[in-house]
């Protein structure tokens, strides 16, 4: 199976990343292994606690442990970090370039 790592800039992706891309990774048919997701700029707020995506987000890091990444400038600037749920990971794209290292796509949203 392919392994894949997203990058999610924009916060104008829910309808992809919460309709499409979350659901087919919690359904287990996204046709490829999801390594990390990487979340800067306006995509932070995908991270918020409460929201539906976020929701989808925790279950795709439990049930399936993709590793979520929240661009630490990205979430400073914004003033979320309290707000971020469980287990996300600060980093910058040093973090990122690790836990994608072992992709065989990197695609960026």
């Amino acid at each position: 199976m392919k392994k894949v790592a997203y990058l999610v800039t924009r916060n104008g992706t829910r309808e992809l990343i919460e309709g499409c891309l979350l659901t087919s990774i919690s359904a287990g048919v996204h046709g490829a292994k999801v390594l990390v997701m990487h979340f800067a700029e306006d995509g932070v707020y995908h991270l918020v606690k409460g929201t539906t995506t976020a929701k989808k987000i925790k279950t795709a890091m439990d049930k399936y442990k993709v590793k979520i990444i929240a661009c630490e400038c990205s979430v400073k600037n914004r003033g979320i970090q309290d707000k971020l749920i469980d287990g996300v990971q600060i980093g910058h794209f040093n973090t990122f370039y690790k836990a994608a290292e072992k992709a065989d796509h990197v695609v960026a949203i």
